[in-house]
């Protein structure tokens, strides 16, 4: 493969992350809305978001193998939704765990970067309604060798 295809460093991983957590949905760019969180009940399976980033250069702006090689990155953001705090942050704990360190083919490794984030989604009263666990993963980009 040449140039910088992100799209197919994501979709390895995503497949990868699919395979690794065969017990939760993966969704990928989704995006709850008002009336779909409403439908969510407590008795909801938690489920996984992948959200993805656009390519950033390294802040040091400087590479070893080369600027098409080392210089660029990108994230994404592992989400899990689950009918409560303790559910959602055990589930996203357990991701992590899988997903931190593993190389991508022709890549680097997934590594975490930022903290764990725990958020209430309320209902039409401000009651919490859903929880949403975040961390984020972030992996270099290059323009060989990706997926193979």
């Amino acid at each position: 493969m040449t140039g910088l295809d992100l799209v197919a460093v994501q979709d390895v991983i995503a497949t990868h992350i699919e395979t690794t957590l065969p017990n939760y949905e993966v969704k990928q760019d989704y995006v709850l809305d008002d009336e779909q969180i409403l439908k969510l009940n407590n008795r909801t399976k938690p489920f996984i978001v992948l959200r993805w980033h656009g390519l950033f250069r390294s802040p040091n702006n400087a590479s070893i193998g080369g600027t098409r090689f080392d210089e660029y990155s990108s994230a994404v953001d592992i989400i899990v939704v689950a009918p409560n705090p303790r559910i959602s942050r055990q589930a996203l704990n357990y991701a992590m765990s899988e997903l931190i360190g593993w190389q991508v083919p022709g890549g680097s490794q997934l590594t975490s970067s930022g903290g764990q984030s725990v958020a209430s989604i309320a209902d039409y009263d401000g009651k919490p309604h859903m929880y949403i666990a975040v961390n984020t993963l972030e992996f270099q980009v290059n323009s060989d060798g990706v997926g193979t």
